[in-house]
């Protein structure tokens, strides 16, 4: 919750487009409907938003990693995503306290970044935009 509210503040106050969370369909090919953790779309591309779906990549997903959809979202999706055109794709791993961050060239994603407990993950799509890891996770009692 803490980096969809910072990354909506950063949207919304530079109005920059749309913040969506799950549940939202993102619909990308006739067998390839994803609900993302996350998605950020530009203002320029608000068309792909229609009344009961995303028809089409987002500019930027954010997958935070579960024990039961840790491999899907490393694998599966990732694959996917890169072929239809994400431009950003952001893995957060609650476990290791870390964020990946992949750039789309060519239908596929490189890594850019990849920071863990102490420092900032920065988005190449969304210029400014930042968050220290340590300000998203938080540390539980005991």
């Amino acid at each position: 919750m803490r980096l969809e509210l910072k990354l909506a503040a950063f949207v919304i106050e530079k109005d920059l487009g749309m913040v969506y969370d799950a549940p939202i369909d993102v619909y990308l090919a006739e067998t390839e409907t994803y609900q993302p953790d996350i998605i950020y779309i530009s203002k320029d591309r608000l068309h792909i938003i229609e009344p009961a779906m995303v028809k089409g990549a987002p500019d930027l997903v954010i997958e935070i990693l579960s024990p039961s959809t840790a491999y899907y979202d490393l694998r599966e999706k990732f694959k996917v995503y890169a072929r239809h055109g994400v431009k950003e794709y952001w893995i957060v791993d609650p476990h290791e306290q870390s964020i990946e961050v992949y750039r789309g060239e060519d239908g596929e994603f490189k890594q850019i970044q990849r920071v863990e407990k102490e420092g900032k993950a920065q988005s190449a799509v969304l210029q400014g935009f930042a968050v220290e890891v340590k300000d998203i996770f938080v540390k539980l009692p005991g």
